[in-house]
């Protein structure tokens, strides 16, 4: 008799429930971006729903496809990845009213990730007045970007891959507390241990854990010889730091506190950048010069074959599956090695000076004028330009998205 009661008693509340009436209509003006191993759904999203996305490798796809990959409870604008670029991939959603059916489907949009680095978007420049940047890194950790540059400027900014104003980032903001008097110009930024670690051309040396905040590490500056670059890396498991300067400084630390000149840099050339990859260490310099260390100690001359200024340098394999080397200087030098010794000079694709480079998904390289060169195999190389074509001295790779700082608060990113 009780379990006819309750299920009396079950049946009557069931009947006064009522399943929500489904969306009359499809999510409107639904789209999808392609980007660097991503794309981005974005759609006219309406209080109260939920909306499904649904989407495969292919040309086609339709909604509660068991063959479909499914992202439930998706917010506009939504970044899908990692997918693999030069696919070709199809995309549909809908959307329930609480506990309904699914309504009526978009119309299916297919969309085909690819390399970032050709096309460019330039964001207001930074500071009042703005000061030139010379340095820009990435903590993954802490998904923060950090730029530096001159009279002591630091700008700090989330990464946020969909943000358009600005670009790349959330906001960017000025730092919370700086040592007190600290003016000297920032060369150089980098990411490091769970902190932010900048360089000043006096030898200078400030820390921050988030970005924000910034310490002096030490009282007595590196020795001011102009320094250039900052870079770190492993040597025999324990990390060492790099700074290099003018008239062939080279100075190695532990702690960032005790500062050690190199046991033999083996140049007395400037020496503009200093790099960690591939297990060893490549600084490049005025005059062609291109050394490199295993142990940031001893310095080994390599022959760069070109009298131009090389600004920078970095390590990468390229759409063949090559490793390669790449140095970038004055008047569009490039200069590529497969094994960091035997180096050659390619056809410079452009006059302008190139700055810097770095390889996230490709090699990008940055210089005066907006210019930008690209490639995908350190041989063939392609044009581009930022708006505004502002003079850029630093390029990072995010995830997704490559983002170039430079004169006068100049800041610009590639998707």
């Amino acid at each position: 008799m009780l379990r006819v009661i309750a299920l009396a008693s079950f049946l009557a509340l069931a009947g006064c429930h009522r399943q929500a009436s489904a969306p009359g209509d499809a999510p409107g003006n639904f789209k999808v971006e392609p980007g660097d191993g991503v794309v981005t759904v974005s759609w006219d999203q309406q209080p109260g729903l939920t909306y499904w996305i649904f989407f495969r490798a292919g040309a086609t796809v339709t909604a509660a496809s068991p063959a479909a990959s499914l992202i439930f409870d998706a917010q506009s604008p939504r970044v899908i990845g990692p997918l693999a670029n030069g696919s070709q991939y199809a995309f549909v959603m809908n959307a329930t009213n609480h506990d309904s059916r699914g309504g009526p489907s978009t119309p299916v949009v297919s969309a085909v990730p690819r390399l970032a680095g050709a096309t460019w978007a330039s964001g207001a420049p930074l500071g009042s007045p703005p000061q030139n940047l010379n340095g820009v890194a990435y903590s993954g950790a802490l998904n923060r970007i950090v730029a530096v540059g001159d009279l002591g400027s630091f700008f700090a900014g989330d990464f946020n891959y969909t943000s358009a104003s600005p670009p790349g980032v959330t906001a960017w903001t000025q730092p919370t507390s700086i040592p007190n008097g600290f003016v000297s110009d920032l060369s150089a930024v980098i990411s490091s241990g769970g902190q932010f670690v900048a360089l000043g051309t006096d030898g200078s040396i400030v820390t921050s854990t988030d970005g924000n905040a910034w310490v002096s590490t030490f009282v007595a500056p590196i020795p001011n010889n102009g320094m250039n670059s900052l870079g770190v890396g492993l040597v025999s498991g324990a990390i060492k730091y790099v700074a290099v300067g003018n008239g062939g400084s080279i100075f190695t630390s532990t702690d960032l506190n005790t500062w050690t000149p190199a046991a033999a840099s083996n140049t007395i050339s400037d020496l503009y950048s200093v790099s960690f990859f591939n297990n060893g260490f490549v600084a490049t310099g005025a005059s062609g010069t291109l050394l490199t260390s295993t142990d940031a100690s001893t310095w080994t001359p390599q022959i760069s074959n070109t009298p131009n200024a090389l600004r920078g340098a970095t390590f990468g394999t390229g759409s063949a599956g090559t490793s390669s080397y790449v140095a970038v200087g004055d008047s569009g030098t490039i200069v590529t090695s497969t094994d960091g010794t035997t180096w050659s000079l390619a056809p410079p694709p452009l006059s302008q000076d190139l700055r810097a480079i770095h390889f996230g998904s490709r090699f990008v390289a940055v210089g005066r004028g907006g210019a930008v060169v690209y490639s995908d195999d350190a041989v063939n190389w392609s044009l581009a330009s930022v708006p505004g074509s502002p003079d850029l001295s630093s390029i990072i790779f995010t995830p997704a998205m490559y983002l170039a700082v430079g004169a006068l608060g100049a800041n610009a990113v590639s998707k």
